[in-house]
């Protein structure tokens, strides 16, 4: 933060906070007329951020612990509650703690750490020097560099040797600021419980001081985007007239020709990405000029261009090039941490753009949860949003809405009129699943240079997106495309995500491998190009269809018009490759565990002379597959492999499930159970089974519930008949036990 923000900072928070007048209508709280905080819990109980005890009681001379403050601090700041993650990150906060969402969105922000030891700390009090530290950092959060450096030199308390080194620069921000007092005795007590009525007190405080810097900072902005250059102070060189000659009209000669004009203005810079994006995705912005642009972390962001490239060298910050002034840029943020960040523009002349009003975060993908790896139009009427795994075409999310005033479809695409949203409308047929993408076709093309406004919010689990393997889409809360001259491109080829090509040299005959356009699952004898290869047309995947007459792959779009084709073939002897009707036969020879040997694709584009190659090492498998973990937990029992998983065709694919009462499976303590696949049922069904990569996920019914009254101690043991990894290596064993477990009271 420059100095002149920090300055006005300090200088007029301590004014307003101090001179709060309440102008909320009265609470049933019936305890707080003799506290000196009366006013500030009145103003936050009425603002929705914080709350009696019940029976009209607030307490506030009671002790507040870590998850109450954390709720108070997260509704101050207005953080996203919704978005939490599926596993906690502190081991004393479980997912159904009141305060769980609370402290995960404390957690995203970068101002909760917990105790250092996988807990948060439930229960314990908050100290009055914590109070600080938490107040400080979410100012710091707001102001967007940190303003406690270097501040804990001003304290003069006479126990400020007690003041942890870890709080004393926020201690002195937040007394600088007029958030917090001393005792009358010259002390702070910095490990004193905060009560009640002081929290509500500060917060009240804070809420001030976060206000004003949000609009200390949008001053200066406008003052530094509006402000010209200073005029040079150095005297214009003049040329004497001589006598005789005439100033008046055009020059030339020694006068010379003038400079040229200097710019000095700074582009600006916005981050267009609006929903969290996976590690190692990309992120979308734009700058008013061509030159580069920086992802750089939220806090303490160089001014100069040499610390800008300092961060990207140290691996704290990405780099990417803007080609056309306002245009879309994506940038890869392969590397980076998980975390908030903005960015920042540099035009060719060196000139360094104030960060982006707008951050966005970097998130770990969260377990059985997807993310959209990009939004983009395929044409000018078509918006695709890609997955990096394949939907399930049963949850389509839906699209139209009768009423704009009241929004109930899940998926909404606006556009702007000036600075006012209006419907782009759309039907439920409008939008289709294929593959990996959502289709939305608009009734009417968009103009070069048009944005649209991307919404996707499930209003019901049947239409909440998910993919085969059932992980859910996160929501999209209005994510902006826009459609440029750049949309129209030529076709890309690139491996497929994960793509392998897997032989077995020890299998006693080398079996012919089929490839061709299969749908999942695979198995070692039959393989699908589209796990292989991709080819795009800017952002959009096409199909592909087996040529039996060139024998080889032709590429087609939605509308099923060739675009051009793929050949495949082998770096080496060690495979040979014919063609067989319905794809192409991959023959492994002798020589496969001796050669190195890739396979090669050939993408030829129609009216295009260049063709482009991918090639794919071709890996060998002789691993045996192990089961990593077997649990059991409210009905589910789950076998997790090392690596997916395949049934060979002709086999008995189900697994056989037994349950003992005792845990002892002697022939007179065990039952054999029923089971069918996830999508058959019948009244003597016990469990249903599903096989999808690298689990097996097996439910009890109700009724195998009803029948035996599976409980503790009782154990139930899995057999599986058949099943191999996709390069035929069985397991080492086919059993395995897991336990009921007790319940706990």
């Amino acid at each position: 933060m420059k100095k002149k923000l920090l300055f006005k900072v300090m200088t007029t928070t301590a004014l307003l906070s101090s001179s709060i007048q309440p102008a909320f209508a009265s609470t049933d709280l019936t305890d707080i007329h003799g506290s000196y905080a009366k006013d500030a819990i009145l103003k936050l109980a009425e603002a929705g951020i914080v709350s009696g005890k019940g029976d009209g009681k607030f307490d506030p001379t009671g002790k507040i612990n870590r998850q109450d403050f954390a709720i108070i601090l997260v509704k101050a700041l207005g953080l996203d509650v919704d978005s939490a993650p599926v596993k906690p990150t502190f081991s004393d906060i479980p997912v159904d703690n009141y305060s769980y969402k609370y402290v995960e969105a404390a957690i995203k922000a970068g101002l909760i750490k917990g105790l250092g030891n996988g807990t948060f700390g439930l229960g314990q009090n908050l100290s009055r020097e914590d109070m600080a530290v938490l107040f400080a950092r979410s100012l710091s959060y707001t102001a967007g560099s940190d303003i406690t450096v270097g501040k804990g030199s001003q304290l003069t308390f006479t126990d400020a040797n007690s003041i942890a080194d870890y709080a004393k620069d926020s201690v002195a921000v937040a007394v600088e600021l007029g958030l917090i007092n001393g005792n009358g005795n010259g002390t702070f007590n910095p490990q004193g419980n905060a009560s009640r009525e002081q929290v509500a007190l500060v917060a009240s405080k804070f809420l001030s001081a976060q206000q004003k810097i949000k609009e200390d900072i949008a001053n200066q902005q406008s003052e530094e985007q509006e402000t010209p250059a200073p005029p040079s102070t150095t005297p214009e060189p003049t040329t004497p007239v001589t006598s005789g000659s005439s100033n008046s009209g055009s020059s030339s000669g020694s006068s010379g020709s003038p400079a040229a004009p200097t710019d000095s203005l700074a582009p600006t810079v916005a981050i267009m990405s609006s929903i969290p994006v996976p590690v190692g995705g990309s992120v979308s912005v734009t700058s008013t000029e061509m030159g580069s642009v920086y992802l750089v972390p939220f806090e303490g962001i160089p001014a100069n261009v040499s610390g800008l490239d300092t961060l990207v060298t140290e691996h704290l910050a990405v780099k990417g090039t803007v080609t056309a002034a306002n245009s879309q840029t994506l940038i890869s943020t392969e590397g980076l941490a998980a975390g908030i960040y903005r960015a920042v523009a540099v035009d060719a002349a060196g000139n360094v753009s104030v960060p982006s009003t707008a951050s966005i975060e970097l998130v770990e993908l969260v377990e059985n949860t997807i993310q959209t790896t990009s939004i983009v139009f395929s044409d000018a009427s078509t918006i695709v949003l890609n997955y990096e795994e394949k939907l399930d075409p049963a949850h389509k999310p839906t699209a139209s809405n009768e009423d704009w005033d009241t929004i109930t479809s899940d998926l909404v695409v606006k556009g702007l009129d000036g600075d006012v949203p209006y419907p782009i409308p759309l039907e439920n047929e409008d939008v289709t699943i294929s593959g990996n993408q959502v289709i939305i076709k608009l009734h009417d093309p968009v103009q070069v240079e048009d944005s649209l406004y991307i919404s996707y919010q499930p209003h019901a689990e049947e239409h909440a997106l998910r993919t085969l393997s059932g992980k859910k889409a996160q929501s999209i809360n209005e994510y902006k495309i826009q459609y440029t001259e750049n949309n129209e491109s030529t076709l890309s080829l690139s491996l497929a995500p994960n793509a392998s090509f897997v032989v077995n040299a020890s299998l006693e005959v080398n079996e012919p491998i089929t490839l061709s356009v299969s749908p999942n699952p695979e198995n070692y004898n039959k393989r699908s190009i589209k796990n292989l290869i991709q080819v795009k047309r800017g952002e959009t995947v096409e199909n592909f269809q087996y040529n039996v007459e060139d024998n080889d792959f032709d590429i087609i779009d939605a509308e099923d018009h060739v675009l051009g084709s793929v050949s495949i073939t082998s770096s080496s002897n060690a495979l040979s490759i014919a063609p067989n009707g319905d794809g192409l036969s991959i023959i492994p020879s002798n020589l496969i565990s001796e050669v190195s040997t890739q396979l090669v694709f050939t993408l030829h584009e129609e009216g295009n002379d260049q063709s482009k190659e991918v090639t794919l090492p071709v890996t060998i498998d002789q691993k045996k597959p192990t089961v990593t973990d077997v649990t059991y937990d409210n009905g589910k029992v789950t076998l997790d492999f090392d690596e997916p998983i395949s049934v060979p065709f002709g086999s008995v694919s189900s697994p056989t499930l037994e349950y003992s009462s005792t845990g002892d499976f002697t022939a007179e303590n065990r039952v054999i159970l029923t089971g069918n696949m996830l999508d058959i049922s019948s009244p003597e069904t016990d469990y249903h089974y599903s096989l999808v990569n690298n689990q097996l996920v097996i439910l009890l019914t109700d009724e195998a519930f009803t029948r035996y009254g599976f409980a503790s101690p009782g154990r139930f043991r899995v057999t599986l008949n058949g099943y191999q990894d996709y390069a035929k290596n069985n397991f080492d064993q086919n059993q395995w036990e897991v336990s009921i477990p007790a319940i706990q009271d």
